[in-house]
């Protein structure tokens, strides 16, 4: 049996998976096909690997960039793809890439399981009330879903699929990669290169919007105004550039806030590595894999609750991994920098020992996991197939 799963472009998280689940498949005399839309995309401009791997690898565009290809070629290279491979289960990423519903309809007219793989939540984003209706209808075109936790799961059942319709583990990153390397970089004399001298919090991401970075920044500033001693470092580069550089300036804290630029998974994990504490203050984050990557490496999660990671990363009782914050509220945000900042060092080493345990749990495997148990409920309840168009 052929398993096809499509992503736009893979990085070092997609392979991970794909690698666990095709020893997962293949264990039980499977196969998985992995098709990816382009050769590489602007917006994450990841290392490009090559080799050999556990799965069959097909490009549809070889040498383009995701953001130059038009929607009807992604659905005619996707369609071409599906008929001369003719998988016995599908899984798309989303229903708004047009590969990933030409993807969905092929299964869909095919009438074989068809899989969702969504990270979308309702607090994303304001929802608009005839964008939901047009999502619940796309939403027929599946038989199962594999999304990444709780709140992933309560946003599909508000568009209308069952609940006993949708596993969970969409959302993964090479877990050990990331605990192994920063395991070897606190090793390694002088590997503190290039970092600030004393603790430091450090926060991963994309300079867009959504990060909620200049609100990150003012809170930084309140607690260093109220004594605060740790420095701030921001991993990532992007169209807020600008913007957090004034908010920097305007803060008072311009030595003690530092931008290494964007970086790729092993020069990243050498930050993970020294940093007392991790944050993510986005106002919209699907998930947040980056706090996946620093609890592997083992440090305390500081995190919005509008994260889709949060309520499963920092479960209740808060203090066990870290801590949840409103990211809309500067001084709460500063109060959870304070409350990392003056753990002891034995409570810091426990909060980030039970972290990475937690992480531990939503690794690769997980995802292999999720993807097959979504396979078997789709090929054992396949939904009814009334609608003859989505």
């Amino acid at each position: 049996m052929k398993y096809a799963v499509c992503f736009t472009n893979f990085g070092p998280y997609h392979l991970a998976r794909l690698r666990a689940l095709a020893a997962r498949l293949s264990a039980r005399g499977d196969r998985l096909i992995a098709y990816e839309t382009a050769g590489g995309e602007r917006l994450y401009p990841w290392t490009r690997a090559e080799g050999e791997e556990p799965f069959d690898r097909v490009v549809l565009f070889p040498g383009r960039a995701l953001e130059d290809i038009p929607a009807g070629a992604c659905t005619e290279a996707m369609t071409e793809a599906l008929d001369r491979d003719r998988p016995d289960a599908v899984a798309a990423v989303g229903y708004v890439r047009p590969e990933s519903l030409a993807l969905a309809r092929w299964g869909r007219r095919r009438r074989i399981p068809t899989i969702l793989m969504s990270e979308s939540q309702a607090v994303d984003r304001p929802r608009a009330w005839y964008k939901e209706i047009i999502k619940s209808r796309r939403l027929r075109l599946f038989d199962a879903a594999l999304c990444g936790g709780p709140s992933h799961r309560e946003y599909l059942v508000d568009l209308g699929l069952p609940a006993d319709r949708i596993a969970l583990g969409y959302n993964a990153v090479d877990h050990d990669f990331f605990a192994n390397q920063a395991d070897a970089w606190r090793r390694l004399p002088g590997s503190r290169a290039e970092m600030p001298e004393g603790p430091f919090f450090l926060s991963v991401s994309r300079f867009a919007p959504e990060k909620n970075l200049p609100k990150l920044i003012e809170a930084f500033g309140l607690y260093r105004a109220q004594g605060g001693s740790w420095d701030l470092v921001l991993c990532g580069d992007g169209p807020q550039a600008n913007e957090v550089a004034e908010s920097i300036a305007k803060s008072g804290c311009e030595g003690s806030i530092h931008r290494p630029g964007f970086l790729q998974a092993d020069a990243l994990a050498r930050w993970y590595a020294h940093a007392g504490a991790f944050v993510l203050a986005s106002v919209s984050e699907p998930w947040g894999l980056v706090a996946n990557e620093a609890a592997a490496a083992g440090l305390p999660l500081l995190l919005s609750s509008r994260c889709g990671c949060a309520r499963t990363l920092v479960p209740d009782p808060q203090g066990e991994t870290g801590a949840r914050f409103d990211p809309n509220d500067a001084r709460d945000i500063s109060a959870k920098l304070e409350w990392a900042a003056t753990l002891s060092e034995p409570d810091r080493q426990t909060v980030a020992r039970r972290s990475r345990e937690v992480a531990a749990e939503w690794g690769p495997e997980r995802f292999a996991i999720g993807a097959t148990e979504a396979w078997e409920i789709a090929a054992s309840r396949p939904r009814r197939r009334r609608f003859a168009r989505v």
